[in-house]
């Protein structure tokens, strides 16, 4: 009895000629996936725009051998399987309809992927805004794509609402971002001096782009409390937009204070009306003169009576 139950013969053959083959189809998909990806850095490096597409091309290709080295392994081991291989497609044409009912979403998610995966309308390490959140796509998988903020959160995004929303690239063709910074100041400051600041501060930023006219500062409004000038400039892409946009804030008013130019804030100028006035002031008690009395014993002898010389003068 033994015997019979370690018989390689019986239930053990199959199971063995199956786990056999598994560890095969998991080897061959370790090696084809390193040489993949040691292939695919190399052409990285040279070409980063394909970046997207091969690393979504390496993972399809692993998907297809592992599903075709499960399939082998299982029908090499249970070979009566392909007699009943009809009657398994019949039953699966019925199943499919309810799986498919039931993970249209899932499929979708997988069919987004690979059309965003060929067409890339969006490219690993660009950045992009999503739903007013801007981020760096980190990577695009079958599923979804990972998409890191610029406070280093991690949004998972399916890939079928990621294909059907409006994204902004700021990194395709042209990574350069107009950055415009908004200054007011009062109506006694000089007006072109302060202009002049804030060109040549802009001018001395590391960030800043000298293209065309820019950098430049224009005249945008008379506000209530001030005029308001715009310092329009070029930064080389859109991180380095926010920092420097922060800088020159901060050494405009610098410049500012050094050269008497007055930054604008809110004042109120109250004009009261001549017979509002007359009638406050009648309205309001003016305060009684303080009458000083002291009495004539009080006073002291010399101021009391006046000395002999005095009366014979």
């Amino acid at each position: 009895m033994a015997f019979e139950f370690l018989d390689i013969n019986g239930i053990w053959a199959p199971l063995l000629i199956f786990a056999t083959g598994l560890s095969a189809t998991l080897i061959i998909a370790y090696i084809i996936n390193r040489t993949l990806r040691i292939r695919i850095s190399k052409i990285m490096r040279e070409n980063p725009s394909l970046t997207t597409s091969y690393r979504f091309i390496r993972r399809l290709v692993l998907a297809i051998i592992i599903l075709i080295g499960v399939t082998s392994a299982t029908f090499a081991a249970f070979p009566e399987l392909g007699a009943s291989i009809a009657s398994i497609f019949v039953a699966a044409g019925f199943a499919s309809i309810v799986v498919g009912l039931a993970a249209q979403s899932t499929l979708s998610n997988i069919f987004a992927g690979i059309t965003i995966s060929i067409f890339q309308p969006i490219r690993i390490n660009e950045a992009v805004m999503f739903k007013n959140e801007f981020c760096f796509v980190e990577d695009i998988k079958l599923m979804h794509t990972v998409l890191r903020t610029w406070d280093n959160r991690r949004l998972m995004v399916p890939n079928s609402l990621l294909q059907n929303e409006v994204i902004v690239n700021y990194t395709r063709d042209d990574p350069t971002k107009l950055t415009p910074v908004l200054v007011s100041i009062s109506y006694e400051s000089d007006l072109n001096k302060a202009m002049q600041i804030m060109v040549d501060v802009a001018k001395r930023h590391p960030d800043c782009l000298p293209v065309g006219d820019l950098p430049k500062a224009q005249v945008m409004e008379f506000g209530e409390s001030g005029i308001t000038l715009r310092l329009l400039s070029r930064a080389k892409d859109q991180p380095s937009s926010f920092g420097m946009a922060r800088d020159l804030l901060l050494e405009i008013k610098r410049e500012f204070d050094a050269n008497g130019i007055e930054i604008a804030y809110p004042r109120r100028y109250l004009v009261v009306d001549p017979k509002l006035r007359k009638l406050l002031e009648e309205s309001i008690p003016k305060p009684k003169p303080r009458r000083v009395s002291r009495k004539k014993s009080e006073l002291p002898s010399s101021e009391a009576e006046p000395s002999e010389q005095n009366k014979q003068a």
